[in-house]
């Protein structure tokens, strides 16, 4: 059995689909397998449309 969880950016200029157990969202999420305790767990990372990504640092 594997979970899924969705990893959203936060006051993007849309709201990301995350009703869904597929990567249905506009922006294309990325799946990401992540183990938790011998769990396989799927983290949908979405994007954000307003391009923060590329003007971020990472701390």
């Amino acid at each position: 059995m594997a979970a899924t969880v969705h990893v959203t950016p936060l006051n993007d200029l849309i709201d990301h689909d995350t009703d869904s157990e597929e990567p249905t969202c506009i922006c294309g999420p990325q799946t990401v397998p992540v183990e938790v305790g011998g769990l396989v767990a799927w983290a949908y990372v979405h994007a954000s449309l307003d391009g923060r990504e590329f003007t971020e640092e990472v701390a």
